[in-house]
């Protein structure tokens, strides 16, 4: 991976008690997968969870590249990556667990939620091209967009989403950031 690629990953690294070591168990549960508009084309970055065996509790997530060039393959970020982007996870509850982001003087917050329906679902606050705001939001897609300086990637612009509110109306948007320095 190139250094541009790696300090423009968004989304979620370090050592805390709710990330798996990805050759410890079976495969998580893809909750959020990001497109990205810079780098390799066949990595992408994807935020897994996992539930303990009777479907009550979120047990753990974890964020890595994916590789679709070979059957999405997970991959670990990297120490390059991991000191240019910091991760937090925080359990508000057995089922619900904030991943905040932050890289480029940005943090973003995604709450991973597991439903008493046993589904994972994330969710986000958002800024949608009308000018409102929606403070939860659940995601389908993400897009991460670099921030250019003629015409190369030096840092993160914005995470670009769709997603619906709990009324179900769905919404394009942006991820609502705070800054940090």
């Amino acid at each position: 991976m190139d250094w541009t690629a790696s300090v423009l990953v968004f989304a979620l690294a370090g050592a805390a008690p709710t990330v798996k070591d990805s050759g410890q168990t079976a495969p998580g549960t893809e909750v959020v997968r990001v497109k990205r508009d810079f780098g390799k084309p066949h990595f992408d970055l994807a935020i897994d969870a996992w539930v303990s065996a009777d479907a009550t509790r979120l047990d753990e997530a974890r964020l890595w590249w994916v590789n679709t060039a070979e059957q999405d393959r997970r991959k670990p970020l990297g120490p390059m990556v991991e000191r240019m982007v910091k991760l937090r996870y925080h359990r508000a509850s057995s089922r619900s667990l904030t991943v905040t982001v932050t890289g480029d003087d940005k943090e973003f917050a995604f709450v991973l939620e597991l439903a008493e329906s046993g589904q994972l679902h994330a969710f986000v606050a958002i800024d949608t091209e009308q000018g409102r705001h929606v403070p939860r939001c659940r995601l389908s897609t993400a897009h991460l967009i670099a921030h250019r300086v003629l015409g190369m990637p030096v840092g993160l612009a914005r995470v670009n989403v769709t997603c619906s509110d709990a009324g179900g109306a769905v919404h394009k948007g942006t991820v609502r950031h705070r800054e940090v320095s």
